[in-house]
Formats: structure tokens, sequence, C-alpha cells
């Protein structure tokens, strides 16, 4: 048993200076003083910043790693999840996540929300896992996608678009209950 996990995705390379990376650090301490489990891809930017949040906050800080990439994981984690490659590491977050929250960041960042809206909207996730855009960088991403694309207003329902740190984890309390879970381990 332990508690839920929410993975939050976001860009490697935004500075402490960065908005992202001072919501992502805001994100992952209230997250973890919510009783919540902060897990990311566990290297630089955002997912620092979230770990960090979460490590100082003295909460579960998780990080899932990839073998093919030669960065060092961040130091703010309390437990390190290591997989061969960007769709086994997927796979990994797909099981252990109760929900999921992306600020903004770049292709990989994008990949998975794609990856987990699309799971949403196929009903292959679990209605009360939430996936959560986090800032205003999502407003015209998605009416581009809404003018460009095959996409219709109904798929939105499938995300909640937040604006603070704070809404997020309002979001989350109400969709992710707190409780000992037994999902939570990777298979093998």
């Amino acid at each position: 048993m332990h508690d839920p996990v929410i993975s939050i995705f976001g860009g490697s390379r935004c500075q402490p200076e960065d908005w992202e990376y001072r919501e992502a650090e805001r994100l992952g301490r209230q997250l973890a003083e919510a009783g919540y489990t902060v897990c990311t891809g566990g290297y630089a930017g955002v997912m620092e910043a979230a770990n960090r949040g979460a490590w100082l906050a003295g909460g579960n800080s998780w990080g899932i790693t990839v073998d093919l990439f030669s960065e060092s994981p961040n130091p703010y984690l309390s437990r390190e999840i290591r997989t061969r490659d960007l769709l086994e590491r997927l796979k990994v977050v797909s099981e252990l996540a109760h929900g999921f929250i992306a600020l903004r960041g770049g292709i990989g960042t994008l990949a998975e929300v794609a990856l987990f809206w699309n799971l949403a909207l196929l009903g292959q996730a679990i209605p009360s896992r939430p996936l959560i855009l986090l800032g205003e960088c999502w407003d015209p991403i998605l009416a581009s996608l809404l003018e460009h694309l095959a996409f219709r207003s109904k798929d939105l329902s499938a995300i909640v678009r937040v604006r603070s740190a704070e809404e997020a984890v309002r979001e989350i309390s109400r969709r992710v209950p707190r409780g000992g879970y037994q999902r939570g381990e990777p298979k093998r």
C-alpha cells in the first residue's frame, strides 16, 4: 500500500528562473503535502523541479529514467525506476500513475499528453485518472488542434485545463482519493 502516484510531464530545458520550473516545484511540494507520490522522468527542468518540491516537502519523489540517456538523474529522487527505452518508460508510467499533469515542454511532453489523452478518449484509461494541462501555453495548442486536425470539441472533455499548481492539486484531490493503493509496481 502506498500513496497514489501523480505523474508530472514537462520540458527538460527550463531553468530555475523560468515560470514552468517554479510552478513545477510548487506543484511537487503541494502534491507531496497533500499525500501524493510525485513521479517524473527523473531528469532536469520540470522533472527536477517537481521532484525537488516533493523532496523538500518530505514526500515520495520518484523518477522513471531511461538507460539510453547519458544524463544523470536529478538529485531529488527517493526512488529511481530504470527502463530500457522511452516506450517502456511510458508503459511503466501508465501502470503506476493515478493521474497526470503536464506543464510546458517539448515533443516528449507533447507525445506523453497525446498518448494519455488518446487512451482516455478510447476508453482505455480509467476515468478517475485525470489528465491535467497546467499553464496558458496549452490554449493555443488545443485551439490549433481543433482548427487544423480531425479533433472535435467534445474530445476536450478528456482533459482538464488549469492555470496554477493550486488549481491542479485541487483537481487531483477531487478526482484521485488518497489512501492505500495496491497498483503501483510495474510489471516486468
